[in-house]
């Protein structure tokens, strides 16, 4: 069976692939189809998610026991979030700034070891796939929460030359993009802070808190965040700025997401 989990796992990244390609081209061309990288998407996406319920059933917990198991869970809650999003506010262009994304995780995934860990039965593991699980969600709806900056800041840009090139014309109004960066930052920030929150509960329950270089840059991209929440809210911040947070929470979340990478893990060992 874990043959099988892992074929389908790489045919869904084959998939996300081929999807960002055809959103790339559909953006730059004229005319572009948006369709076909939305078919692509929605097939590779159907099969990941087959994959992942076939590991849950198969070992008995949630499908996050690993770092290839993580990246892989972070791949499909990004890309469940951007089918969402695309439907909600008919942005067509979206996949280009999402899709690849979503690539490269899904490569940074395959070049992970597989995990065969089997589930321990205790309450702080337990809480542990639950906080591992609301993290990956927070994640995947920031990555929606860059794209629609991105997106916002090349679209400004555009219509402050007045020489719109074939990008801007696939893209929104600038209202638009800046309402989907907000949905996004909404959506996102209550999965980061109770992941957070699980994280420490457990921690406090096993072996102790401890701040190391993950927890640590985990606190500092919560802080952006709920920072960005906050000038959003109260002072009012719109459209370029509240732009740049959304990049600047993003690349805290990426050296975050590295930094967990290249250092061992606490999580696994408790696993």
């Amino acid at each position: 069976m874990t043959s099988v989990i892992r074929g389908l796992t790489d045919l869904a990244l084959v998939g996300y692939l081929w999807a960002a390609v055809l959103a790339l081209v559909a953006l730059r061309r004229p005319g572009g189809n948006p369709v076909p990288a939305r078919l692509a998407a929605w097939l590779a996406w159907g099969v990941h998610t087959l994959a992942l319920v076939l590991l849950a059933v198969t070992y008995g917990r949630a499908p996050v026991g690993g770092l290839h198991e993580a990246l892989s869970a972070l791949v499909w809650a990004v890309v469940a979030w951007h089918l969402w999003m695309e439907r909600r506010f008919r942005v067509a262009a979206l996949g280009a700034f999402v899709l690849p994304v979503a690539a490269v995780l899904g490569l940074a995934a395959a070049a992970m070891p597989g995990s065969l860990l089997a589930f321990r039965s205790s309450p702080e593991v337990g809480w542990l796939w639950v906080h591992g699980l609301l993290l990956l969600f927070g994640f995947g709806a920031f990555a929606l929460n860059f794209a629609g900056g991105l997106m916002y800041l090349l679209q400004e840009r555009q219509l402050k030359s007045r020489r719109p090139g074939p990008v801007s014309l696939r893209l929104p109004s600038l209202e638009l993009l800046d309402r989907l960066t907000f949905q996004a930052l909404v959506l996102g920030f209550p999965f980061l802070t109770f992941g957070l929150l699980l994280g420490v509960l457990a921690a406090a329950a096993g072996e102790g808190l401890r701040l190391g270089p993950t927890q640590g840059l985990s606190l500092l991209t919560w802080g952006i965040y709920a920072a960005t929440l906050y000038v959003r809210l109260v002072r009012g911040w719109r459209g370029r700025r509240a732009a740049y947070f959304a990049i600047a929470g993003f690349v805290a979340v990426v050296v975050t997401l590295s930094v967990g990478l290249a250092l061992p893990s606490r999580h696994i060992r408790l696993l």
